[in-house]
């Protein structure tokens, strides 16, 4: 399998799929053909959103050159087919949105149980990058999340890697929910606890064959202090121990 964390992989709202950093590039060289592609919404109970964003993502890929010999959606509609349309796919899209709300469906679809021995390119968006992760770090972002004495931040995901990112990074650096600011007050304190990397759109990790590697500028927000690690043009190979080593 190999996996894409993508803040947004399109260029603004909805626009041509980012070349930034190389992405459009590396995505392309990592699809097979012909192309099954499934989408997972995040918003598997609003028929509206899903379809606006299954023909975004087909547009946006017919766009770049890279049109599917099939695709399917995943949404309440077709729950009950999702074992068979993620059988049947060799690319997997997980869509952005809100976090808790994603997750949840991911669990209804048992989504992590059918990815075990799945081989394919899964490419996450913002949530779904998020929603990637083992131990799934999810800040409030809606209002009355933060004071929510019952929210909780922190859940299990789809377990395809130990890597929390904080998508939208150029938006969310002076963000505030509930009054509080997002970045320098929320995440630096649960950031005392594990490392978030905080990705600008057209910023993401590509991990294949047991490698992780940063693709773009990005920051990485640990024991309360932000520093950047990547910028753009640059790639590094993040190693076990954590460090992020510079590549040609």
């Amino acid at each position: 399998m190999t996996l894409f964390l993508t803040s947004s992989h399109t260029i603004g709202w909805a626009g041509p799929l980012n070349p930034a950093n190389d992405f459009a590039k590396n995505l392309s060289a990592s699809l097979s053909e012909p192309i099954r592609c499934a989408m997972v919404s995040s918003y598997p109970d609003d028929e509206e959103i899903t379809d606006r964003m299954a023909w975004e993502v087909r547009e946006c890929f017919e766009d770049a050159g890279l049109a599917f010999d099939h695709f399917e959606v995943i949404d309440r509609r077709t729950q009950p087919q999702a074992q068979r349309i993620v059988a049947e796919a060799n690319f997997l899209i997980l869509c952005g949105g809100h976090v808790p709300t994603e997750n949840a469906f991911f669990r209804d679809i048992s989504l992590r149980e059918l990815l075990q021995d799945w081989q394919g390119t899964v490419m996450g968006i913002s949530a779904g990058s998020m929603n990637s992760a083992e131990r799934v770090y999810s800040p409030p972002e809606l209002e009355g999340e933060a004071t929510d004495p019952n929210y909780s931040d922190h859940f299990q995901g789809l377990g395809l890697t130990d890597i929390n990112i904080l998508p939208h990074f150029q938006q969310l650096r002076r963000a505030k929910v509930d009054g509080k600011r997002l970045v320098h007050g929320i995440v630096a304190a649960d950031s005392m606890e594990h490392p978030v990397y905080c990705l600008p759109d057209g910023s993401y990790f590509i991990i294949r064959d047991g490698e992780t590697y940063l693709y773009g500028e990005a920051y990485r927000m640990q024991r309360g202090t932000l520093r950047r690690v990547c910028r753009n043009g640059e790639h590094r190979r993040l190693s076990p121990s954590g460090r992020l080593m510079p590549l040609p």
